[in-house]
């Protein structure tokens, strides 16, 4: 039998980390327009999915810092192997996703954004995230 390696673990917790970002935001795209006759109930699903989806995302950040110094790549090789520059791009994923993110649940916070707004931003954080797991994926098997 072959055990888990420290870095087996800290990639394991990285994709969970990165199922419940991805997934809630999937699961919380559903249920929109079953709970929009009930806003409060809507606000709370979100203020509730939102503690755990920054909580998942934090982690995300952190094991995948733990994932490049496992993994030998460093800040200089974001641009200068092709590992690296694909990492890059994943970085930028993720940046935007989270950036989405945020400006998505600020202005729904404050009800001063449109649903189609809403949706745009929420539909970019998930698109950019699903992209960024693609880029995990092809890092992960070079």
């Amino acid at each position: 039998m072959i055990g888990p390696t420290g870095a087996d673990i800290v990639l394991w917790v990285h994709v969970l980390a990165a199922t419940v970002w991805i997934g809630g935001q999937v699961v919380i795209a559903l249920l929109v327009p079953l709970l929009r006759a009930e806003p409060a109930l809507l606000a709370e699903a979100a203020r509730r999915y939102a503690q755990l989806a920054w909580s998942a995302f934090a982690v995300l950040v952190m094991t995948g810092v733990i994932n490049m110094h496992d993994a030998g790549i460093g800040i200089a090789d974001l641009g200068s192997t092709s590992t690296g520059r694909t990492l890059g791009v994943k970085l930028v994923l993720v940046l935007v996703s989270g950036m989405a993110a945020a400006g998505h649940q600020v202005l729904s916070s404050r009800g001063r954004t449109s649903p189609m707004a809403s949706a745009g931003l929420g539909g970019l954080s998930l698109l950019t995230a699903v992209a960024a797991a693609l880029f995990g994926v092809v890092i992960a098997q070079s």
